[in-house]
């Protein structure tokens, strides 16, 4: 073999190396190039609180999430205790968003469709419908306060924008 054809099998070896060396890193990160699990676990139009701004509660171990729950339910009597899906909180997080404190019935949070997260660097943008009744509707006159539960898969933000449909800032967690 010539001096050339040497440096050339050389040179296509390192690229083999390199190419491989970058595909076993970037295989390490389960989410990439996937899109982040979003789900609803659990909504109700009376969640207990009497803030009457939005609020996002971010839910990072087992611990917050049965504290949160509680608190939730401290104001209903009787009713059944809330099943939830067991959380691996080494890879999901929970997010409480809380519409605030309503002064009717039919106000209620619910996930926007399918493209309903966006990760930007290391903060999350979570797009909700925030449904109001209509001006016409025949709702019961009682206070109301509905959140709603979302299990996240784990990534690498660092906190949460909850955004409306037109895209403005509801709530976020720091």
């Amino acid at each position: 073999m010539t001096m050339t054809q040497l440096s050339m099998m050389a040179v296509f070896g390192l690229l083999m190396l390199l190419t491989s060396a970058c595909q076993s890193w970037t295989e390490k990160d389960p989410h990439q190039g996937s899109k982040p699990t979003v789900e609803a676990i659990y909504v109700s139009a009376h969640c207990g609180r009497s803030q009457t701004t939005p609020k996002a509660t971010w839910i990072d171990d087992a611990g917050q999430l049965e504290a949160s729950i509680r608190q939730i339910r401290a104001d209903m009597l009787g009713g059944k205790p809330i099943k939830l899906p067991a959380l691996d909180f080494q890879h999901e997080v929970a997010l409480l968003v809380e519409m605030g404190q309503q002064p009717t019935l039919g106000y209620r949070l619910e996930l926007a469709g399918e493209d309903n997260l966006r990760i930007l660097q290391d903060q999350a943008q979570l797009t909700l419908n925030w449904l109001h009744p209509p001006a016409d509707a025949l709702v019961a006159q009682a206070l109301s306060s509905p959140c709603l539960l979302i299990k996240l898969d784990r990534g690498s933000y660092t906190s949460i924008q909850v955004l409306d449909r037109q895209g403005a800032i509801k709530t976020s967690t720091h």
